[in-house]
């Protein structure tokens, strides 16, 4: 199964929130979008939420630390219908398959990867693989994401595959851990402050 997702962000009215994220169709699965605030809120503590929701979909709930305007993998917490998933990641690892992410929930063990920055994200559990990556270009500025599902996939895996394209995982790349490693160091001095 293929699939893309678009880019969107509204224009609040006075008083509201702005929002941006992905949205689409996904097969069968039909419409889902991914919402976040892109303005930093200072109430939140330095905390960001992706919000993942569709009539086939799980709710899903992404919040970590705010890094590049999304959340990060810092701190972070994964729900799917008010259920934790447990996640585990080694910032600090030098092979690839060593930074990946691994997602335990509901009896089901994911690793999540990157291929390289600006390459795939793949989600993988037995059987499964949900691979997301740079689609077609939107004019102006714009770029889609493209997906694509093989073997017995369901709206769980398609849920944490999707709400994670609103996450910054620049860390599971030594690449992108070198070109956010000032921010990390950052990061590091304003969590041992709060």
């Amino acid at each position: 199964m293929t699939f893309e997702l678009l880019p969107y962000r509204t224009k609040p009215k006075k008083g509201e929130t702005p929002k941006a994220g992905l949205e689409g169709n996904v097969g069968h699965f039909g419409p889902v979008i991914v919402e976040r605030c892109p303005l930093y809120r200072p109430l939140e503590k330095g905390m960001d939420t992706a919000r993942l929701s569709g009539p086939a979909f799980p709710e899903t709930t992404f919040r970590g630390k705010r890094r590049s305007g999304q959340p990060s993998l810092f701190k972070a917490e994964l729900t799917l219908d008010g259920r934790a998933a447990e996640l585990r990641f080694n910032a600090r690892a030098l092979k690839k398959g060593d930074r990946a992410l691994r997602i335990a929930y509901d009896g089901r063990e994911y690793v999540y990867s990157s291929e390289g920055l600006g390459k795939a994200n793949v989600l993988e559990r037995e059987g499964v693989r949900v691979s997301i990556e740079l689609g077609r270009q939107i004019p102006p500025a714009d770029i889609a994401s493209a997906g694509t599902a093989t073997g017995p996939v369901d709206a769980v895996d398609l849920a944490i595959a999707i709400v994670l394209q609103e996450v910054d995982t620049d860390v599971l790349t030594l690449s992108g851990a070198a070109l956010s490693s000032p921010f990390a160091l950052m990061q590091h001095f304003s969590d041992r402050a709060e």
